[in-house]
């Protein structure tokens, strides 16, 4: 096998839930090397060293955008891709169910206009909208 040219980061818990296993098999099929974190404080600050990360949570899509990092998401029901496809972050990322569906070409994808809006999300921003929510 050809060494690592690239490398992808999983930040998450290890739960069949989270698509880690399908993410290493999307690993192997683009030859990348995936570096997996499932218990470890901070992790988000090593997303700068990566250049795809391989998430579906929302905070750590939020993380990895704001650092600029190209993000695959996957999913493996309705609800999650309901969550994925209707969030506002959902025209700087990939979502894809299966792996023969994705592809890691970014070139269409504003990554500048993630991270921007990304930074742009304030724990007081989301604390006003649920105030603004409650008021109704």
């Amino acid at each position: 096998m050809a060494p690592y040219k690239k490398k992808a980061i999983f930040i998450g818990r290890s739960s069949a839930d989270t698509g880690l296993t399908v993410y290493q098999q999307l690993a192997r099929k683009f030859n990348l090397r995936l570096d997996v974190f499932t218990n470890k404080p901070n992790a988000a600050r090593l997303f700068p060293r990566y250049k795809y990360a391989f998430v579906s949570r929302y905070l750590t899509i939020l993380e990895a955008l704001s650092a600029g990092i190209p993000v695959v998401a996957h999913y493996n029901n309705g609800i999650k891709y309901d969550y994925l496809s209707m969030a506002p972050f959902v025209k700087f990322i990939k979502i894809f169910q299966n792996i023969d569906e994705v592809s890691l070409d970014f070139s269409n994808i504003d990554l500048v206009a993630g991270k921007k809006w990304a930074e742009s999300q304030t724990w007081a921003k989301l604390a006003s909208q649920y105030e603004q929510l409650w008021q109704k």
